[in-house]
């Protein structure tokens, strides 16, 4: 037995001591490995316990929650939560907890119908629940830009919800999807006090729900849930906590996980059975990025200069980073949303983004900084975003700025300083979205969630707000793409951030498909298959 196992037992045996000897005895047998078949993505493939070796532990499973956000919780959140929409594997919304979805024809009023559907422990989900979960997303304003098309969502008996839009919204399902929407009983997540007692034992209408969870600890388990409607194809789920890449890479090649997030780039050049596991980058919706603090608390007086940033922008040479701390897996980015295989994609950058250390200067010279000046620079502690933000450190210093990097662990500690402290200089960050809309958002409105966190003031981006507004509620493609191009004018001129690549992960996974691709890479959800799957309108 490899020593993960023997530490899988340990952790399985203590985290179910306080639940009683039985369950002990079922974690402990279950611990031993997985029985995953192994199978083609073509072929169904039966899962009994399926391990996920994760890099961070779970610390919360209310997604609303200030301070949640790491990637792990998020993703178990998801999977635990009811949901009106959810991605599948392609990353498209579809009905999940929405029997039956009404549109008007001024397309301003969406009718939707609810499933007849109870929690894991029988108690019936109604449409007060729904909206509850709504009003308590809209109420915390994280990611509050998903929403903001939205006037209000009532109900209308016990089994329908009515959102009524401020205008058109093509996007709705989307914004549905996220797991900020996880639904759960209205009467036991009232109050912060009742909010903190139910997450830790929460009932679930998702497809799984939780079988063993102490908040911060290395286990996580979560089983099907019967009352679900339909069945979920792996019968239990466990989420094993594994911080350093190369402790992931050698469990997962032991056999001792069954999917492992983000490898090494070593794990690339392995030889691995291609009949058994896929071992690949996956290049998602978002993009890495160089962050500032727009705030009035920014303590570094050069940054509060459009100039100095825009000279950083110029300074870093995105090819070398992708090329150094990517082994040239993932793609320089250029443009202010998404990646350069969107459609919507535009490089907004001078010289389609290439270095440029003498305007970089020149800029630095205009802006009272000519011999440069010192910046501290927050960096996720997280496999290939150290050796970019070495690489970002090496190209500033040519243009006389000295930066101190500053290692953030686990990653989701960043929120403290961005969220609650609001005195952070620069950081290296990544950011995604379902959509360009949504991605953009995420900055450039009032109320997105980076907007928020990166202080930017709201007098900043009133003409960028208008600007979204208008492509979410237009159907027509050359209309988003005008009103995007706009803000991405505005956004290069503002340059609240510094894009530098399309977001790249390593992953493995054995081709069992249970969990489909395990992660949707862009969403920070977790994808379930089912027997039936999600429906496809």
């Amino acid at each position: 037995m490899s020593n993960f196992k023997k530490r899988l037992i340990a952790l399985a045996a203590s985290a179910a001591l306080a639940a009683g000897s039985m369950v002990a005895v079922q974690s402990a047998n279950a611990a031993t490995g997985s029985n995953c078949n192994v199978k083609s993505k073509a072929e169904t493939a039966s899962c009994d316990v399926f391990i996920f070796g994760a890099l961070h532990r779970v610390t919360s499973l209310d997604a609303t929650a200030p301070g949640t956000g790491g990637y792990t919780e998020s993703q178990m959140s998801y999977i635990v939560g009811g949901l009106l929409y959810r991605f599948d594997a392609n990353g498209v919304p579809r009905r999940d907890l929405v029997s039956k979805e009404t549109i008007s024809a001024d397309k301003k009023t969406i009718t939707l119908q609810l499933r007849t559907i109870k929690y894991s422990d029988g108690t019936p989900l109604t449409s007060a629940d729904v909206v509850a979960a709504f009003d308590r997303w809209t109420s915390t304003k994280q990611s509050s830009s998903y929403i903001e098309p939205v006037d209000k969502m009532t109900a209308s008996g016990a089994d329908t919800v009515v959102l009524s839009l401020k205008r058109p919204y093509p996007d709705f399902r989307f914004a549905l999807a996220q797991q900020f929407l996880t639904i759960h009983p209205a009467d036991r997540v009232s109050t912060v006090e009742k909010r903190t007692a139910y997450f830790k034992a929460p009932v679930s209408a998702g497809p799984m729900m939780v079988k063993t969870f102490t908040p911060g600890t290395d286990l996580f388990v979560a089983v099907a849930n019967p009352n679900y409607w339909a069945k979920p194809v792996v019968k239990e789920l466990r989420v094993v906590t594994i911080p350093d890449g190369n402790t992931r890479l050698a469990a997962f090649q032991a056999g001792d996980i069954d999917y492992a997030m983000e490898l090494p780039l070593n794990a690339s050049k392995i030889k691995w059975d291609k009949t058994k596991v896929r071992v690949g980058g996956e290049m998602d919706s978002g993009t890495f990025m160089l962050a500032f603090n727009m705030g009035e608390k920014q303590p570094n007086p050069a940054l509060k200069i459009a100039k100095v940033r825009q000279a950083i922008s110029l300074a870093v040479d995105r090819a070398q980073i992708m090329r150094s701390a990517f082994a040239g897996l993932s793609q320089p980015n250029c443009g202010m949303q998404f990646n350069y295989n969107n459609q919507y994609y535009l490089c907004s950058l001078p010289k389609d983004g290439k270095r440029d250390t003498a305007a970089a200067r020149k800029l630095l010279k205009e802006a009272g900084y000519p011999n440069g000046f010192k910046v501290t620079m927050l960096v996720p502690n997280r496999l290939f975003w150290q050796d970019a933000a070495q690489v970002v450190k090496d190209n500033l210093r040519a243009v006389g700025i000295d930066v101190t990097i500053e290692m953030v662990t686990p990653d989701s500690n960043i929120s403290i300083p961005i969220n609650t402290k609001r005195d952070w200089e620069m950081m290296w960050f990544g950011n995604n979205a379902a959509t360009p809309i949504l991605q953009l958002s995420n900055w450039f409105k009032s109320g997105g969630v980076w907007q928020l966190n990166a202080n930017i003031p709201d007098a900043l981006i009133a003409d960028t707000g208008k600007l979204l507004s208008d492509a979410a509620a237009s159907e027509s493609s050359a209309t988003i793409k005008d009103k995007l191009t706009q803000v991405e004018k505005i956004a290069y001129d503002l340059s609240i951030f510094v894009p530098i690549g399309t977001r790249f992960y390593l992953s493995g996974s054995k081709l069992s498909n249970n969990l489909v691709e395990a992660l949707l890479p862009g969403q920070l959800q977790f994808i379930v298959t089912t027997n039936p799957p999600l429906p496809v309108d």
